[in-house]
């Protein structure tokens, strides 16, 4: 008998598959919403892993709440859009008790003279809406500009606390949870420590980190990240039962009795109709700030009677019944050592001021961004100066200002360098910023590189910024053509590499022997080509041979494709040493796959497809795979010159976008014939 009295995976019936999954959902709700876990961790991954075997078995099992979807591996190609409803809106700050006492004032005025207030944390994440259709989570997306987010659901089911199925009996048919997802601050330190002892670059921030997890393309890669997620408001709820009327009308009774019934781990919160009283809440959780287990940047401060914010209403921006009681931002004086300046792979060159450490909300602040000479002549910095520091939003160290009672007299003012640091080659001045024109120049060449095998690029995970520079100032790597020849002998003349990261360098590498045209088209850095035009032009030319060839007229003849477009393109291929070192790519062991590799055929040639609603027998991606792998193009939007817009279940705005524009519609069935 496996454990938790279940039989082994080969002996499972349907009926045992569905248990397990209740059992595993029952450990999920005590774990993450009761705080009270029956079994160990190492019980629990038996569970799991378990399931997975399970599911190996019958793959037609697997059902959408499976909480082996937790583990990630879906991969998306692009996000589509999501629309809110109701709009995700903004809140207006208040900056300092007296902003709070106007807000406060502005709610008496209009007639509440004792209000209550919901006071709960204000997490420096990234906002996103979950929507659960018959209790299984439907779609998960980022709050956008407020009206339209992005679809993100394969990230958002890897959030360990995120419920793929809602722990309520005979759930509601509709609702949608709004909160933040965020990375612990030990989870984060943790995370940067592996980082650094992998010779990678580290993360600046959680926030950016937990941003960027979840808008990753390959799920896996947020699975990695520790994301977890506190919900602050249910925008909609539809519930024939009618559970939970008495509830919605209070915010403390939405966080203490919906939420956790929901199956949603709540964060403290603060509840008073006493001014005063949030004051010195506020107080209280700014001098607690740096001993808090996640970053926060203020308070929210709702009122806590939701019947009375349908009565105030909103702005066109904002809620008039609540308010963000911002924390000051963290900074402090330190002194300036000195101002260096670093070259982009396009020859940008960005100051930066080299700062004495200072620690700023219990990070360790050394370097500021200072922009371009700009802003220096703004801030008019002289050499050694005594400056403010500030970590703008918790997050960017910034200078914003010089104290020149401190500094002394014979210190000369700080002047933007007229030739490149690295090349000293005149620099040329563009606008607000200066670049350095010399496409020889070694600081542009070894950014380059780092681009190259960044996630944006080709994606080696274990080749870090740090170590990139450490290959091509040693003249090991000149070109990326050369990382394809690194030996565990060459790396291991390094200080630094052991045995266990050079294998994992050169693993990481040979796992991009293979690499689609549309993704080294991204990584080779032609200006103005990123990954959306890459993979217009690889759907057009199959090889680099084929596009080097192109003139600019059959270039811009492709949609999408302008003059500027088309002549960086031609210039980047006229090039004798960018197409040699193409060249050097394939003789070192690496095969250019070419988008026509999964093309079946050409039927949808100069067709547009677009899809809006749930599909059934596709994912959103299979299907614009499809499309693809037969000629044609997936777009996200509706347009007149879209072909067919292929609706699934509960369709969107584009449907009703496709009817009014004269759009022929197919349902997924018609889509299939077409297949």
């Amino acid at each position: 008998m496996a454990k938790q009295g279940f039989p082994q995976a080969g002996k499972f019936t349907h009926a045992d598959y569905l248990r397990l999954i209740d059992t595993i959902y029952y450990h999920n709700r005590k774990y993450y919403v009761e705080d009270d876990p029956e079994i160990s961790d190492a019980d629990y991954d038996d569970l799991l892993r378990l399931l997975r075997q399970v599911e190996d078995l019958h793959p037609d099992w697997i059902r959408p709440d499976s909480p082996s979807l937790k583990v990630g591996g879906e991969v998306r190609e692009e996000f589509p859009t999501v629309r809110h409803d109701p709009p995700m809106m903004s809140l207006d700050n208040a900056m300092d008790a007296g902003e709070f006492r106007a807000f406060h004032d502005r709610l008496v005025r209009a007639g509440i003279h004792n209000p209550v207030y919901h006071v709960e944390p204000k997490f420096d994440g990234l906002a996103i809406e979950l929507v659960y259709e018959n209790g299984i989570l439907a779609v998960g997306s980022t709050r956008g500009d407020g009206e339209t987010g992005e679809d993100i659901t394969h990230n958002v089911r890897t959030v360990a606390n995120v419920p793929l199925r809602l722990l309520l009996p005979n759930p509601p048919q509709f609702v949608s949870v709004r909160g933040e997802v965020l990375i612990p601050l030990a989870d984060f330190a943790a995370l940067n420590a592996e980082l650094a002892r992998e010779g990678k670059k580290q993360f600046a921030n959680p926030r950016n980190t937990a941003a960027g997890a979840l808008r990753q393309q390959d799920s896996r890669e947020a699975r990695n990240k520790k994301l977890v997620f506190f919900p602050y408001s249910i925008a909609r709820l539809e519930d024939s039962q009618k559970r939970f009327t008495e509830e919605l009308r209070f915010q403390n009774t939405i966080w203490e009795i919906v939420l956790p019934a929901l199956g949603f781990r709540i964060a403290q919160y603060h509840c008073t109709a006493n001014f005063n009283e949030v004051l010195s809440y506020y107080e209280e959780m700014l001098k607690r700030r740096s001993e808090l287990e996640y970053d926060l940047d203020g308070l929210v401060i709702k009122l806590n009677d939701t019947r009375q914010w349908e009565n105030l209403g909103s702005t066109s921006k904002a809620p008039r019944w609540a308010i963000a009681y911002k924390f000051p931002a963290r900074s402090g004086i330190t002194r300036l050592e000195r101002v260096v300046y670093q070259v982009g792979r396009t020859g940008l060159i960005t100051p930066v001021a080299e700062l004495a450490p200072i620690n700023l909300g219990g990070v360790m602040v050394s370097r500021a961004s200072l922009h371009n000479a700009d802003e220096i002549a703004r801030l008019d910095l002289h050499e050694h100066d005594y400056v403010e520091v500030v970590r703008s939003g918790d997050v960017i160290p910034k200078v914003i200002r010089a104290l020149p009672e401190m500094r002394n007299r014979q210190a000369r003012r700080v002047e933007f360098i007229r030739n490149c640091p690295e090349c000293k080659t005149p620099l040329v001045h563009e606008d607000v910023y200066y670049r350095c024109p010399n496409p020889d120049c070694s600081g542009i060449k070894e950014a380059y590189l780092q681009f190259f095998v960044s996630k944006n690029g080709i994606d080696i995970e274990a080749l870090g910024s740090e170590w990139v520079g450490k290959l091509y100032r040693s003249g090991v790597v000149q070109d990326f053509a050369d990382i394809f020849a690194l030996s565990k002998k060459v790396l291991l003349q390094f200080e630094g590499m052991g045995e266990v990261l050079a294998a994992k360098i050169l693993a990481a590498i040979d796992q991009r022997r293979q690499i689609p045209f549309a993704k080294l088209l991204a990584a080779l850095g032609i200006p103005n080509v990123g990954e959306h035009i890459a993979s217009v032009l690889a759907a057009h030319f199959p090889d680099a041979e084929s596009l080097a060839a192109a003139s600019e007229e059959q270039l811009t003849a492709i949609h999408e494709i302008g003059p500027t477009i088309a002549r960086s393109v031609r210039s980047w291929f006229s090039e004798r040493k960018n197409r040699e070192r193409l060249d050097k790519l394939r003789k070192n062991g690496v095969t250019i796959i070419p988008a026509s590799a999964g093309r079946v055929s050409d039927a949808f040639s100069g067709k547009t497809f677009v899809f809006t609603g749930t599909l059934t027998r596709f994912t959103r991606e299979q299907a614009e795979a499809a499309v693809r792998a037969r000629g044609g193009r997936a777009a996200s939007s509706v347009s007149r010159k879209t072909d067919f817009v292929v609706v699934g279940e509960n369709p969107g705005s584009k449907a009703a976008k496709a009817r009014e524009l004269g759009v022929r519609i197919l349902s997924e069935e018609e889509f299939v014939a077409m297949l």
